[in-house]
């Protein structure tokens, strides 16, 4: 019985952990109409929510949550995409779906960036569902043949875009693939095979060529122009594909989702299925990718701490580790020790450090400030926060060591100010025989009291 309730555990964590799926949170969704320079765009919006219906409740523990603005394609209607909605929803994000008024592909673009910045708008509405509940640095845009073509005319109108990554995507008017270098996104063109409206070779595929790394075109094999829709009732508009409907929504869910949570939830535990080991040994698909080195995510000092003082002249440096969301990336770093904390008066740098962690051996005391840059190329690095810390080397002889009686050392820097020093400060160390009552104070040249330091 036990190993049929492991077995039954594992296959149902296997089921869970595939993108396409429905994710761990329930969907709502509410209809909402916004209005461009006299443009009414009657919008469809899901969202994550405690349980699934109209109007409910938005999921206010697991926000904020990122934005997706999709698409329609030509002649369509948004509401023939609402399981991919409804889909996404269930992963953590809140998607946008306009119903467009005419077929202007420039201003269809514009529509969508109008409505992720109405979305970013209601994160500061205290009336709003969305009030804080919107990640505005991460989004995403998608869409369906016209609106695929269009959310990439947006990408190239807003380097804000986290990911754009379109169903069919057609070639529009103006040409964008003409300015798919333009974009500053990651591209990721899911394609179908069998397209007999939108041609890989005339639509796609010149895209991809013309795109910057990152950039990925996923074809499914059999996969047709309209069974990106849940409708079939536009089948017959292109008969060519042989994969069932059920199948291409599938594999559709699998690597928009994954693509969605590599770059705006930055989960790289989706890298295999979007550019890793899964999605190139997928039988299902024809895959084209080009990654480049991405810069490594923030990261903090660990060790000596910020404003740490040290009776010792081997410090060991530790940092925490981190990571690109390009997991091909080797991250190396440099560790960089300076006398001041604008990093004018460098004492010592180690590059090419592999793991987060370095000994050094000091041959003299005072007060240091240290930083390391990881970074996965020459061009993509990232600095952490700054800590000083100071050391305190003892100039007596061995024997001596132990004071018999208070000693009072030199300060340092001396002198200090902000005309001499940049932070306005100095450090004053002193050693005592035994614990007591202690009080240290400053004068002035003029045996005028400054200020009590100590007094405990």
């Amino acid at each position: 019985m036990k190993v049929i309730l492991i077995l039954y555990l594992l296959l149902s964590l296997s089921v869970i952990a595939q993108p396409e799926n429905p994710g761990p949170l329930k969907a709502g969704w509410t209809n909402l109409t916004i209005n461009r320079d006299g443009r009414t765009l009657n919008s469809i919006l899901y969202y994550p929510s405690y349980v699934e219906g109209s109007g409910a409740q938005i999921d206010t523990t697991n926000g904020p949550y990122p934005i997706i603005a999709f698409g329609h394609g030509f002649a369509m209607q948004n509401s023939y995409y609402i399981s991919l909605f409804k889909h996404l929803a269930s992963y953590g994000y809140v998607v946008i779906a306009p119903q467009f008024p005419d077929v202007n592909h420039l201003q269809l673009a514009f529509d969508l960036l109008f409505c992720v910045r109405h979305l970013k708008n209601q994160n500061t509405n205290p009336t709003s569902i969305f009030f804080r509940m919107i990640d505005t640095t991460k989004v995403g845009l998608s869409g369906h043949s016209m609106g695929g073509g269009a959310s990439l005319l947006a990408a190239a109108n807003d380097s804000s875009i986290a990911v754009v990554a379109p169903l069919a995507a057609a070639e529009t008017n103006p040409s964008v693939i003409s300015v798919m270098n333009q974009i500053k996104s990651v591209v990721y063109l899911i394609t179908a095979q069998n397209d007999g409206i939108t041609p890989p070779q005339n639509h796609q595929i010149p895209m991809f060529n013309n795109a910057l790394p990152i950039r990925g075109l996923p074809i499914i094999k059999g996969a047709n122009h309209t069974k990106f829709m849940d409708t079939r009732i536009w089948d017959w508009t292109d008969p060519r594909g042989y994969l069932t409907p059920a199948e291409q929504l599938r594999l559709t869910r699998r690597y928009l989702t994954s693509v969605y949570n590599l770059f705006l939830k930055e989960d790289t535990s989706y890298f295999k299925f979007t550019f890793g080991s899964l999605i190139q040994n997928d039988t299902s698909i024809i895959f084209q990718r080009e990654l480049k080195p991405l810069h490594p995510k923030k990261f903090s000092l660990l060790s000596p701490q910020n404003a740490s003082f040290l009776n010792q002249t081997l410090i060991n440096f530790q940092w925490n580790k981190t990571y690109s969301l390009n997991l091909n990336d080797t991250i190396r770093y440099k560790l960089i020790i300076s006398r001041d904390s604008l990093f004018n008066n460098i004492y010592f740098v180690k590059d090419s450090i592999i793991n987060p962690t370095y000994q050094h051996n000091f041959n003299e005391d005072g007060k240091y400030y240290w930083k390391v840059i990881a970074y996965s190329s020459d061009l993509t690095f990232t600095e952490s926060n700054i800590f000083s810390f100071t050391i305190l080397i003892a100039k007596n002889n061995d024997e001596n060591s132990f004071p018999t009686n208070f000693r009072l050392h030199q300060n340092y820097p001396n002198p200090f100010g902000k005309a001499i020093h940049s932070d306005n400060t100095t450090t004053i160390s002193f050693t005592l025989s035994e614990d007591g009552l202690t009080t240290l104070k400053i004068y002035d040249l003029l045996g005028r009291e400054i200020q009590t330091v100590v007094n405990e």
